[in-house]
């Protein structure tokens, strides 16, 4: 059996599932928040958070999560995606669709390797969209990685509790998998820096797009193409806090310097 609390090995502090965070964004129905939080109690995950959900009523959630009254009333509420994440270093988003964007694509066992090892270092939230309409390119932007499940071309829609419960399930494996002490070394391979979550990320990703439009680097209608693919390169980067904050004082140097010279395209 896992053991679910949190281990210490030296001065790092190696955390599991309970630094593993299920975002709902914009959930319809109250019966499919109670199938996630059943989902999530089965596997071991404790922290769901809620964008602007359509009700969110713990007695309906109940109705579906019986004897999970300790996860439905730990439930965060949030306003917006960014809110939600801002505290996140890595973020992983299912979608049924696959995309043309510069988006890296993984499975559900590769995202749970992932996502298991950001956990020893920070919160790593995983993110499902609304049951009608799944999750826009924007919600997309802000993820490290993608995660599509291989079904029946034919038939290939997932419910929201079924895809939960897959990602849950996949999740628990790997943890239950990963050593400590493989944990530990990949903390150590970063050479102790504290890896930069997306509240820092997003004014970094501002200030680029500020910067490259005051020296006319977008030339074509194709800009939001164009930065959607500098993020995801970013992202992909795993940019700790420190060179996080270098790329935003070059981008912020770089319009400061078009500004100064009379060159500002804006």
């Amino acid at each position: 059996m896992t053991d679910f609390s949190r281990e210490n090995t030296g001065q790092t502090t190696v955390t599991r599932l309970d630094n593993i965070v299920v975002v709902l964004v914009e959930p319809q129905d109250d019966i499919n928040i109670g199938n996630t939080v059943r989902a999530c109690k089965n596997f071991g995950i404790t922290r769901i958070r809620l964008v602007a959900p359509a009700s969110a009523d713990p007695a309906r959630i109940a109705i579906s999560a019986p004897k999970a009254d300790d996860v439905i009333a730990a439930i965060e509420r949030f306003e917006t995606v960014d809110e939600a994440l801002g505290d996140c270093t890595f973020v992983a988003a299912l979608t049924a669709r696959r995309r043309k964007a510069s988006w890296a694509v993984v499975e559900p066992r590769g995202a749970a390797i992932d996502l298991v090892s950001a956990a020893s270092e920070g919160l790593a939230a995983v993110v499902f969209g609304r049951e009608d309409a799944g999750l826009p390119n924007e919600v997309l932007d802000r993820c490290h990685v993608i995660v599509t499940v291989p079904t029946n071309p034919d038939y290939s829609s997932l419910n929201l509790g079924q895809a939960v419960l897959l990602m849950a399930w996949e999740i628990f494996r790997v943890a239950e998998q990963i050593p400590v002490e493989q944990a530990v070394d990949a903390v150590q391979a970063r050479g102790g820096r504290e890896p930069a979550d997306l509240a820092r990320l997003e004014p970094m990703f501002g200030q680029a797009e500020r910067a490259l439009t005051a020296i006319e680097f977008f030339k074509t209608q194709n800009g939001p193409h164009i930065m959607r693919a500098v993020r995801a390169m970013f992202l992909r980067a795993g940019l700790d806090k420190r060179e996080a904050a270098l790329w935003h004082g070059i981008f912020s140097e770089i319009e400061a310097f078009m500004k100064r010279t009379g060159r500002d395209a804006n």
